[in-house]
C-alpha cells in the first residue's frame, strides 16, 4: 500500500511538473506574440510618424500662404474679421466671469 501510494504521489508530481512546463511554454509564446505584436506596431509608427509630419507640415504652410495671400490681396475685409473675432471673444469670456 505503501509502495502504491508513494508511487501514485511520484505520478502526481510528475503530472504537476509537467503541467507547469506546459503553462510556462504557453505563457512564454504568448509572451513572444504580444512583444512582436508591440515590436511591429513600433517599426510602423516610426516609418510612417515622418510622412505624416511632413503633411502636416506641407498643409500648414500652404493655408500660411493662403491666408497671407487673402490678408495681402483684402487687407481691411482682414482686419474687420479679426475685430469681430475678438469683440466676440471679449463678450463671451465677460459673460463667464
Amino acid at each position: 500500500m505503501r509502495d502504491n501510494l508513494a508511487g501514485e504521489l511520484k505520478s502526481v508530481i510528475k503530472e504537476a511538473e509537467t503541467l507547469l512546463d506546459d503553462t510556462n511554454d504557453h505563457a512564454e509564446k504568448r509572451y513572444n506574440s504580444a512583444r512582436e505584436k508591440l515590436k511591429t506596431a513600433l517599426d510602423t509608427a516610426k516609418t510612417e510618424l515622418p510622412k505624416v509630419t511632413k503633411k502636416a507640415v506641407e498643409k500648414t504652410k500652404y493655408a500660411a500662404h493662403v491666408t497671407d495671400e487673402y490678408v495681402g490681396g483684402n487687407p481691411w475685409k482682414a482686419v474687420s474679421v479679426a475685430a469681430a473675432i475678438g469683440l466676440l471673444a471679449g463678450v463671451v469670456i465677460g459673460r463667464s466671469k
